[in-house]
């Protein structure tokens, strides 16, 4: 079994947003180019040539942020200070697990299921897992900075499939986000369970009720053991 990581085993409870850091600074940031450089415009892209070492993604990250900046009309003399804001930010994060995941993961195991992460996240997504008291309780951690592609590409998923040694007709993925976590596993010959937790943020990319009826669809982690 492959799992997303945020929204679907992990959420937030502090964290420092770009859109607070530049309210700071009195500007806004157009959600067009929010999506463009950081969320949806880069999902399913491959990015190898930075995925090189941990310093050619975090370089890889910063030149994304400062595309976005330009499009703020921030004053380029204010952009490292916005920069070392959400880099502070960042390191003062706060992650919890969701509160029926260990139990849950503790019983997969149990029925003899091996597991795996396999997520759109950042160089650090091992020191995250851990951080949340679950790296004793997965077999294959993958973070998209490793595999050089970002979910839905087919590249992430075969990568993890690989590590884990299942293929993907013997393998579901559970995520909470339509395209990377429904679609892009379908695609490459895996079933999805789509997870839609109660006040979870929106996704836009989810289709109406009707048209998720061959999807089962999840109201927390505790719905695999039955769908099992």
């Amino acid at each position: 079994m492959l799992l997303d990581f945020y929204g679907t085993l992990a959420e937030a409870t502090h964290w420092v947003s770009i859109d607070s850091v530049l309210a700071e600074h009195g500007y806004d940031l157009p959600r067009e180019a929010r999506n463009r450089w950081w969320n949806e415009g880069v999902d399913g892209i491959e990015h190898l040539k930075h995925s090189q070492s941990r310093d050619h993604y975090v370089a890889w990250q910063q030149e994304r942020l400062l595309g976005m900046l330009a499009e703020t009309d921030v004053h380029p003399g204010e952009y490292e200070v916005i920069l070392e804001k959400l880099r502070s930010g960042a390191s003062r994060r706060v992650l919890e697990p969701y509160p029926e995941v260990a139990e849950v993961l503790t019983e997969l195991r149990r029925r003899d299921l091996r597991l795996a992460v396999c997520s759109n996240w950042d160089w650090d997504l091992a020191e995250a897992i851990d951080g949340v008291g679950l790296t004793e309780l997965v077999d294959v951690t993958v973070s998209s900075a490793w595999a050089g592609a970002r979910k839905p590409h087919p590249r992430i998923f075969r990568h993890t499939l690989e590590k884990l040694g299942v293929p993907a007709a013997d393998a579901l993925f559970v995520g909470d986000t339509w395209g990377p976590d429904v679609e892009g596993p379908r695609a490459v010959g895996m079933a999805p369970a789509y997870l839609a937790r109660d006040g979870h943020w929106p996704d836009p990319g989810a289709p109406d009720k009707p048209a998720r009826d061959d999807v089962p669809v999840l109201e927390d982690l505790r719905g695999l053991l039955t769908l099992l």
